[in-house]
Order: C-alpha cells, then structure tokens, then sequence
C-alpha cells in the first residue's frame, strides 16, 4: 500500500524507470517482447517492494476470465461426503492458490443434476475449467463439455482426447487381491460399484489376474455390488447380501473403498464373525480413519491429493492454451499393511 491506497501498475513503471507496457510484458511473461534480463529482474524486485498484486478481476474480464476452476462432487444430503473427495480438494486448492485460481464446487446428487450443472456452467461461462470425477463407459458429460469448456477427468476413459490423471487401478488391486493370497485365502469377495464406472473394472481385473496367476478359480458368486456406491451402509448392505445367500463364506475381502470396507466389517461382527480371524478385510483410499478402525484397516492409498494438483495444474494449462504433454498422467499407489489382514493362515 502506499499513503493508504493500492499500488497501480504505473506505480511500479515510475519507480522501476520503464514504461507500463514493459512492466505488463514482464508480469505477463510475454516471450515476445524483447526486454533485457537486467530490466525483468529490476522491474520484478519493484513488483516485490512495493507489494504490487495484479487487479484479477480487471485481468480476467479482458481475457474471458474468471479465474475459477470447478470440482464436480458428489454430494449425497443422507450420507457424509467420502474422505477421497475432501483429500481431492484440498489438492485442488493447493495448486490453485499457486496459480492465482480459486476453486468451485459444483455440488450435485445424481448424475442428471450434474449434467445439469455443467450445462449451465458452459452457458453461463461459470468456471474457466472442470475436473471431472468418476469416468464411465460412454459418459454423458464428455459431450456437454467438450469444445466448448475445458476440462480434466480424475480416472480412466477410452478417448485419448482428453486428458486424465488416474492410479493404475488393474495393479493396485492386483497387488491387494495377492497379499490375501499370501496369506493363504482362497476365497476372496469384492465389493465393489456398478462395473460402468472404469475404476470399477479396472479393479476387478486386477483381482481376476492375482487369483489366475495363483492358479485360483473366478468365482462370479463372490462378486456383489453395492447398491448405495460409496459408503458405510452400502458396504453394510452389500456384505450382509453376500452373507447371506452363500452356503460357503468367503474367509476375505476386497472393497472398493474403506468406507465401504468399514461397512463389511460391521456386517461380518452382526454376523458373529470376527475380523480377522474369520474374515480379512481390504480397502482402498487410505482414508485417514482407516489406521484408527477396530481393527486398524489395510488398505491401498491412491492419494487423492497427488491426483487432483496433477489435474488442476494440468487443467490451467488447458485453460492457458497450452499443449499439455502427457495428456495421460499415473500417480503410484501404496499398500499399507494393518491388522484386517491378520496373519498367515
């Protein structure tokens, strides 16, 4: 500040001893203009000085900006938001600060709300960018989106045309389906959401390839999907069904997040069995109350926050105009061992 009012651009040109242009090519970093190393350095020390900040709002109107990015979540009045979306947030907001973005939720229940929501996104030029969660097969949004705002998607599609960030979610569950194994479990369950979602499948084929590569049967019967996607109760449902109507339990299991692992540990205690000694139990996510369950739940970290500063930043470079190269970017998972397992059988 200075004498009580906001340093203008002319301010820093003045005491810098170049002209404003100069001084808006090198805050802009505009290749194309010739300016000497000495001048930048001389005008980017002023810019610090004087406490010099760039009036977005004036910026964005000459660009079509609105420097907003939006995060199109999931959120369900009846049920708490899942542990990945607020670590995925905060990795939005993380690299978004960095930039000089801020983030929007866009907020929906079902999937015709969000499409409804990004619609009018694109209308109404909301946000200067999307990240998508959750890809399925033939996704309805693609279309909406597509040419006309741009976006990322956190996970896997089949368009090489847009850009994603994703786990490799075939060897992640091929590597949890095999510790199980090692363990000595031969039949293993797995919980897991409607197989139109990608990660979904790619899950499930991981978990086919462990069992054939241990010479185990594929048993279909060992299979349910939760009605209620994610979430405590679905897994609860899901488990308790499986429980249920097989003759033979399955002395382990695979869910597709913790919260829905949580969900299979409650059914298995209603059901008099005891976790792990007669079932072990396997999540994903990595959930920060995954170490504090009773027992402390092994699961598959994806870290959420890795994948969503990958997306954001690739995504405001998409809005930036530029080529983004990789187009396809893989974040490394981890498996964190805990007492759900138990020991070798």
């Amino acid at each position: 500040m200075k004498n009580g009012k906001a340093v203008t651009i002319r301010d820093v040109a003045k005491a810098a001893g170049v002209s404003v242009a100069t001084v808006s090519s090198v805050l802009n970093n505009r290749s194309q203009t010739r300016i000497s190393a000495e001048t930048r350095e001389r005008v980017l020390k002023v810019v610090k000085e004087l406490g010099y900040r760039p009036r977005k709002v004036a910026q964005g109107l000459r660009k079509g900006l609105t420097y907003l990015i939006g995060l199109a979540i999931p959120l369900q009045p009846d049920q708490p938001l899942s542990p990945f979306f607020y670590e995925a947030v905060s990795g939005a907001l993380k690299v978004a600060k960095e930039r000089g973005w801020m983030v929007s939720i866009l907020g929906f229940k079902d999937r015709d709300e969000e499409l409804s929501i990004l619609q009018k996104a694109v209308n109404q030029r909301l946000v200067d960018g999307v990240i998508l969660f959750d890809p399925q097969e033939n996704d309805p949004r693609f279309p909406v989106l597509k040419g006309n705002l741009p976006f990322v998607v956190i996970g896997r599609t089949d368009d090489p045309e847009i850009c994603t960030v994703d786990n490799d979610n075939v060897e992640a569950a091929k590597l949890a389906t095999q510790h199980l194994i090692r363990l000595g479990h031969k039949r293993i369950a797995f919980v897991h959401v409607p197989l139109s979602y990608f990660t979904a499948k790619d899950r499930l084929e991981g978990y086919k390839q462990a069992l054939k590569e241990a010479g185990l049967p594929f048993r279909k019967e060992l299979l349910v999907e939760a009605d209620g996607y994610y979430g405590v109760e679905a897994g609860y449902r899901a488990m308790l069904s499986l429980l249920e109507r097989l003759k033979e339990r399955p002395t382990a299991v695979l869910a597709m997040d913790d919260t829905l692992a949580l969900g299979c540990i409650q059914a298995a205690a209603e059901k008099g069995l005891k976790v792990p000694t007669d079932l072990a139990v396997v999540g994903f996510n990595g959930s920060a109350f995954s170490a504090h369950c009773e027992p402390p739940l092994t699961t598959v970290r994806i870290f959420a926050e890795t994948l969503a500063y990958y997306a954001v930043d690739m995504l405001l470079r998409l809005v930036r105009g530029e080529v983004v190269a990789p187009s396809r970017v893989t974040v490394p998972t981890q498996l964190i061992v805990r007492k759900s397992c138990g020991t070798m059988r």
